[in-house]
């Protein structure tokens, strides 16, 4: 049997082509050779800084381009280097370090100073853990000057020996929106299945990092790194597979590459399914309470599954759609299991004709966006079939009933919470929480408590009280009984929806004999914390234990998963960008608002470092 074929490029002649911009041959023997040096060391640094608007780099790190390649934007200007990344979430984010010229068998061109978004792919421990602990990306940071024109320069790496390709940017190009439309394709462009397809032949192929292997047969696999472009994708080297060679592809109609210069090779990702079913979406003044909105859908057909949901307009805003529809749709998959019929899951997660969404204690200082969209099950797994029908969304304090509390409504707001000292760092931890009304003048509910991931997804419940020990300040215990954040109902409820346990609340006691810090549930019915209003200071407040300096006192509460089948009952969830991993905040609370109730901004100040 004839095996196909699967040949790398490798350039090998590219050293001896590019040299004689570096080295003219009528100059040779009429100049010293550290004269010869010094010229291509000055023509090279005249070539760089010429590019006003910097140069587009095709960055590939690992003498393997096992991660593939990344764009970048470098600018050099009288021995100092800017440099852009498409690593870095915000597209203008710039960094300038020095460079310099050197020599080492050719001319060379060194980062002098540190520069993190060159030692990203450079240190020995990748920031996002790519690479292994003691190499990371062994990326470059030191090159070989192989060519200089006003058209192209191309380096080639000390470490990797990879070759660098820089091209001169356009003067009306934007740095940062050229890194957003990479970065944005890096994201569209990226699926859970490929296969290659040559002349109508199909091989399977895999994709790590930016990098596909590509099973030509039992016994050879071809590993084809790549780095994504304005259009597409474009292959380190271009490659053979049954004699049509290819390098550079176009991507289309959202699910495959086509070779850009029209051979007959894909690279193909099985075909979404797509749908003409509509929405028709409305939220009824009559839907709406202090304390719940009800979004209405009606599909154009009842045969179809949809999903409906309602989210922040902030985070519905700050994902492009295509972004946020896969991040829905992983999030529907992430309830089908190993064995489990993705018809029954889609039941019950979708919707089928004519269906209702309430969102319950929705704060009066937030916008929300309704979300509804097309649904099917395909290959196993749920699709979506259509773009994203949306209605904005909100409520006010107008909705409050008229028997409302004076007192009760001061609490309604953001806040900005801070500890006085911390479990593992011994210093104040600072967060900022919703209060909601959950039933008017009797109780709260908390969003955005601790440092827990579960602060953004769960609310804390607290009560109202009119007037603490006798004063008339107003306090909200929390909670008011079990220290268990919900119900055996709710509990069963939130376990399954979280996927594995429930999430319960523990408090945290310190002996203050000796400073030692224990966490424990407990089935008293007697508050453990208390936030009390300081009525001679608008809008400030301060949390403490009731036992507050005698001798034991409650300095914290938190959310933990409640797990009955291990020994420990109790895991410590991860916590959210920003913090240290169970430095738990201790109290007392200092509390100031920074929002209230009828959105009034009542300070705008930030926490003192």
């Amino acid at each position: 049997m004839k095996k196909t074929a699967i040949i790398l490029f490798l350039v090998l002649a590219i050293p001896a082509l590019l040299t004689s911009c570096l080295f003219d041959e009528e100059d040779l023997f009429d100049k010293s050779a550290s004269e010869r040096i010094e010229a291509a060391k000055q023509e090279a640094k005249t070539v760089l800084e010429s590019a006003e608007n910097g140069w587009h780099v095709r960055y590939f790190p690992s003498p393997t381009q096992e991660f593939g390649g990344y764009n970048l934007f470098f600018k050099f200007s009288e021995g100092s280097v800017t440099v852009a990344s498409e690593i870095e979430s915000n597209p203008s984010t710039t960094e300038t370090s020095l460079y310099s010229l050197g020599e080492d068998l050719g001319v060379t061109l060194n980062f002098d100073t540190k520069n993190s978004l060159i030692n990203y792919f450079v240190h020995p421990k990748n920031p996002d853990g790519l690479g292994s602990t003691y190499k990371g990306m062994e990326g470059d940071y030191k090159f070989t000057v192989m060519e200089t024109s006003a058209t192209m320069v191309v380096l080639r790496g000390i470490i990797t020996g990879n070759y660098y390709i820089l091209t001169p940017v356009s003067a009306d190009t934007d740095w940062s929106e050229d890194l957003e439309t990479y970065r944005n394709n890096a994201e569209d462009m990226a699926f859970s299945t490929y296969s290659f397809v040559v002349k109508d032949k199909t091989y399977s192929a895999t994709l790590t990092n930016r990098r596909f292997a590509v099973k030509i047969d039992n016994e050879t696999t071809g590993y084809v790194p790549f780095i994504y472009t304005k259009t597409g994708i474009s292959f380190y080297m271009p490659i053979e597979i049954d004699g049509v060679t290819a390098q550079d592809f176009t991507f289309v109609d959202d699910y495959y590459f086509a070779e850009a210069n029209g051979a007959d090779f894909k690279i193909m990702t099985p075909e979404p399914v797509r749908s003409d079913i509509t929405f028709d979406v409305t939220v009824p003044d009559a839907a709406k309470t202090y304390n719940s909105i009800t979004v209405n859908a009606v599909p154009s057909n009842d045969t179809e599954y949809y999903y409906i949901g309602m989210m922040l307009k902030s985070e519905f805003e700050a994902q492009r759609e295509k972004k946020l529809l896969q991040k829905l749709v992983g999030t529907l998959n992430s309830n089908i299991g190993a064995g489990d019929d993705p018809e029954e899951i889609a039941a019950s997660l979708l919707h089928k004709g004519a269906a209702s969404y309430t969102l319950d204690y929705p704060s009066f200082y937030d916008e929300y966006v309704a979300v509804v969209f097309g649904c099917a099950v395909s290959n196993g797994f749920i699709a979506s079939t259509t773009s994203i029908t949306s209605l904005p969304v909100s409520i006010d304090s107008s909705l409050l009933p008229s028997n409302t509390d004076a007192p009760y409504k001061r609490w309604l707001g953001k806040w900005r919470v801070t500890s006085t000292s911390s479990q593992v760092n011994g210093a104040p931890v600072t967060f900022e929480v919703t209060v909601k009304p959950g039933i008017v003048n009797s109780s709260y509910m908390i969003r955005g408590w601790g440092i827990t991931i579960y602060g953004d997804i769960y609310d804390l419940r607290a009560y109202y009280q009119a007037s603490f020990n006798g004063a008339t300040n107003t306090a909200i215990p929390i909670p008011k009984s079990t220290g268990i954040l919900y119900t055996k109902a709710d509990n069963e409820e939130y376990g399954k929806a979280d996927g594995i346990y429930p999430i319960r609340t523990r408090y945290s006691r310190i002996f203050f004999d000796t400073g030692v810090y224990y966490s424990f549930t407990t089935t008293q019915t007697s508050p453990k914390l208390v936030g009390v209003y300081d009525t001679a200071q608008n809008g400030q407040a301060t949390m403490y234990g009731v036992r507050f300096n005698t001798g034991t006192d409650y300095v914290g509460i938190e959310f933990f998963r409640w797990t009955e089948d291990e020994k420990s009952y109790y895991t410590s969830p991860a916590v959210r960008p920003g913090y240290t991993a169970k430095d738990f905040p201790v109290g007392p609370f200092t509390w100031v608002q920074l929002v209230d109730a009828d959105g009034n901004v009542l300070t705008t100040d930030t926490p003192t470092e």
